[in-house]
């Protein structure tokens, strides 16, 4: 399931969804106006409909308080990632939507730090979609439910790897990330993020409680006293940790 939690936006929230304005990218002209049909019932209904990029064209000059750029990434991930951190770069608070046709865990972890704010299949319900628009649109990051499995998977494969670290890895960041579950890894990349405990629980699921249990239980394994000094470990160790798992 991509959503956690749907939101009922109230009628202020509607009100200042008027302002959105939302660019559509997609290069299946069926499927761009099946997206643009959809999308004109809600407050999402696109100001522009394009191929790509170049008949988008330029994304500067838009004024508004409030820009949702929804794009078709199965084609050309790459190119539409940095084409998402160049829109990030002029509108640091424009949010990206990509939809894509499976899921590849290198490419969504590039779609995040290229600054994509939800990842979802084109294969969702239009209700979903929108749903995962409202989310965005509050601030929430949205990922497949699916990624969790993969990182899973890795910590298997991981566990099954031999005992001694690599001549390169510092003894003591393996140790550490073999300390770490795969839900505390999750809920630290959204410490690194700045994400609340009740954010992190919509995400999950989970209630607030739980979350300060797993907080908690990361402080201590990655010997951090506070919330910020762990996103801080994790900004510097955590990709290096990955890596270490994945090889």
């Amino acid at each position: 399931m991509e959503l956690a939690r749907s939101v009922e936006p109230s009628s202020t929230e509607h009100a200042a969804a008027r302002s959105i304005k939302t660019l559509l990218v997609e290069p299946n002209a069926l499927l761009r106006e099946g997206l643009r049909r959809i999308l004109s019932e809600t407050v999402y209904a696109p100001s522009t409909a394009a191929a790509n990029f170049d008949e988008l064209g330029s994304t500067a000059s838009l004024d508004s308080n409030s820009i949702i750029l929804i794009i078709d990434a199965s084609r050309n991930h790459d190119d539409t990632c940095a084409q998402t951190r160049k829109l990030k770069d002029e509108h640091p608070t424009a949010k990206v939507v990509m939809l894509v046709e499976q899921y590849d865990l290198k490419q969504v972890i590039a779609a995040f730090q290229g600054g994509a704010d939800a990842y979802l299949k084109k294969s969702i319900s239009h209700e979903v979609l929108v749903k995962s628009l409202d989310l965005v649109m509050l601030g929430e990051a949205i990922f497949p439910g699916a990624i969790l499995d993969m990182l899973r998977e890795q910590d298997i494969r991981a566990d099954r790897a031999k005992e001694a670290p690599a001549a390169d890895e510092p003894q003591e960041l393996t140790q550490l990330a073999k300390g770490l579950s795969v839900r505390e890894t999750v809920i630290l990349r959204c410490l690194m993020d700045g994400d609340s405990n009740k954010i992190i629980a919509r995400k999950f699921d989970i209630t607030e409680a739980t979350v300060k249990v797993h907080v908690k239980a990361i402080l201590r394994k990655i010997q951090a006293k506070n919330r910020t000094q762990a996103a801080i470990w994790a900004a510097s160790h955590l990709s290096a940790v990955r890596t270490a798992s994945v090889s």
